[in-house]
């Protein structure tokens, strides 16, 4: 664990100290309210093992996240776990500064990270990645029919049912276009 960081801000300083030579960041944080819907991380905890290389104007931020997650099944509403591994890639730039041979300014719409005048504060990146990456709606298993398969059936696809029968003859001119 680094001693230098506290709640993920890294000050500018230690990550410039050597040069253009890459910084390791590696530590366990533990972040609050990391959810979609009815997955979310364990605990809030996250593994972060990452790289920052400054580049001018610019620090790059790669390497790896990992975590933990539970959720109910979509289906049969029993628990489902699962681990994420995140590579990440992303840049860091200084908030109003130009950061390419251009000389175009970075706006909030880039896609980028900003940093502050003093360090520069991870907590963005990690939740951010990780919340992405959250399954929506994860199956115990692709098999799974349910909790009442009997009375709730699981229909595969809409458009694997019967082709006999027969939809809305004012649509069957767009029919031709499957063709």
């Amino acid at each position: 664990m680094d001693t230098e960081i506290e709640n993920l801000c890294i000050p500018l300083a230690a990550i410039r100290r050597g040069g253009e030579q890459p910084r390791e960041i590696s530590l366990i944080t533990s972040l609050k309210d990391l959810q979609i819907g009815l997955s979310k991380i364990n605990e809030g905890k996250v593994e972060v093992a990452l790289e920052l290389t400054p580049d001018g104007n610019k620090i790059n931020v790669q390497g790896l996240l990992c975590a933990e997650w539970t959720a109910d099944c979509r289906r049969c509403l029993e628990p489902v776990q699962g681990e994420l591994k995140l590579n990440v890639n992303e840049n860091f730039v200084e908030e109003g500064k130009t950061f390419d041979e251009k000389g175009i300014e970075v706006s909030e719409k880039a896609d980028v990270y900003f940093f502050g005048e003093s360090d520069l504060n991870l907590e963005p990146l990690i939740r951010d990645a990780v919340l992405l990456a959250l399954p929506l709606s994860p199956l115990c298993n692709s098999s799974c029919q349910g909790s009442k398969p009997e009375e709730f059936p699981v229909v595969e696809n809409p458009a694997n049912l019967r082709n006999d029968e027969k939809g809305d003859p004012r649509w069957a001119v767009l029919d031709r276009l499957k063709e």
